[in-house]
């Protein structure tokens, strides 16, 4: 197999290697995210693919100290080549973007997110453009939004993102830890949000489809 065609066809695991550990991450399984840069850093190092380079990156600044975070995500972005997949280099960019605004850097976020939202937006990569609309808004940023569905528009920006992480299975104390409010609040949104989606607990959120509508499936 050529060089060209091993670097444009990544094995499965390596392809969603970022996925694997942000999800571990969120769910506190470290040792999982560390396996994932290890089998990335192999794999970039094997091919010295632009992708699998800024993928390495990407799961490193997840894994980072605040000190070490920013570092590589800049050289995530900066990989000459990472943004020729444009899926992957949006989502670096909101990745990237959340964790500007959590670390209150509110302006510099919204830059990031906008340039997520549009080639998400491009893409038509639903649910994504509406995660990178509700950090944006987090940011303290109003949008205009277009024909939106009349469900989506009930819920403000913090009780779409509360009700996002948790439908992911995150508890209040997570949730809290990462949009930087209290577990009584993440507890006070959710109270709001089931009544104005029609539901009555924690697990009927992970029957909602929010990228198209916030309605219900199966």
């Amino acid at each position: 197999m050529s060089t060209d065609t091993t670097r444009h066809t990544p094995p499965s695991p390596c392809s969603a290697a970022s996925d694997t550990a942000e999800a571990a991450l969120q769910a506190g399984q470290r040792a999982t995210a560390e396996e994932q840069a290890r089998l990335l850093r192999r794999w970039a190092e094997r091919t010295e693919a632009a992708w699998a380079v800024s993928a390495t990156h990407l799961v490193h600044a997840l894994l980072a100290s605040r000190a070490d975070a920013e570092k590589q995500f800049r050289l995530a972005l900066d990989v000459p080549g990472a943004a020729s997949r444009p899926f992957h280099h949006a989502r670096t960019r909101l990745l990237y973007g959340e964790w500007l605004r959590r670390a209150g850097r509110r302006i510099d976020a919204r830059t990031q997110l906008a340039e997520a939202a549009e080639i998400f937006r491009r893409l038509d990569a639903a649910p994504l453009p509406a995660r990178a609309r509700a950090e944006q808004e987090l940011t303290g940023q109003h949008l205009r939004r277009d024909s939106a569905p009349a469900r989506d528009t009930l819920l403000t920006a913090q009780e779409s993102r509360v009700a996002r992480l948790a439908a992911q299975g995150l508890t209040n104390r997570e949730i809290g830890a990462q949009l930087l409010i209290s577990p009584r609040t993440v507890g006070h949104r959710l109270a709001n949000v089931f009544p104005k989606l029609g539901i009555v607990s924690r697990a009927d959120l992970a029957r909602i489809d929010f990228g198209d509508g916030l309605h219900l499936i199966g």
